[in-house]
């Protein structure tokens, strides 16, 4: 993981963290939150695409040397 990422993360991670702390004045709020920052996630893990993962494939005719 690049050191962009990382930063990026961290710095919305902090940003989550802090508007959760700000729905603390009432449990319905900061239910709600969690709620939606579940929905969040559950959207974007279900529209996210792994890479396709290369794979080396050998010339039966032509082996290495």
């Amino acid at each position: 993981m690049s050191t962009r990422v990382v930063v990026l993360l961290a710095f919305f991670s902090a940003l989550w963290l802090f508007g959760l702390v700000g729905q603390f004045y009432s449990a319905e709020a900061a239910m709600r939150y969690l709620a939606l920052s579940m929905v969040i996630l559950a959207v974007a893990v279900w529209r996210w695409q792994p890479s396709p993962v290369r794979q080396r494939y050998r010339d039966p005719r032509n082996p290495p040397e």
